[in-house]
């Protein structure tokens, strides 16, 4: 078996490219994630106060349910 050309490793493995996260600071008291996909088009999710607020949300299990609610987890 040979993998696709030009598609590398990724594609011969079955591998989906992954979403990354990116916090990022608006203004104060404004953060908000940035979800990249190699894909997609970026995904801002909204709405946290404080760095604290997003690394919860990184770190728990909101991150898994948003990522199911977009069909990138099962």
């Amino acid at each position: 078996m040979n993998p696709a050309p030009n598609k590398g490793i990724l594609s011969f493995m079955g591998k989906k490219p992954r979403v990354t996260f990116k916090l990022e600071r608006v203004a104060e008291g404004d953060w908000q994630i940035l979800a990249l996909h190699p894909e997609e088009e970026t995904r801002y999710i909204k709405g946290f106060k404080t760095k604290a607020e997003v690394d919860e949300w990184l770190s728990g299990t909101r991150k898994i349910d948003w990522l199911r609610s977009q069909g990138y987890a099962k």
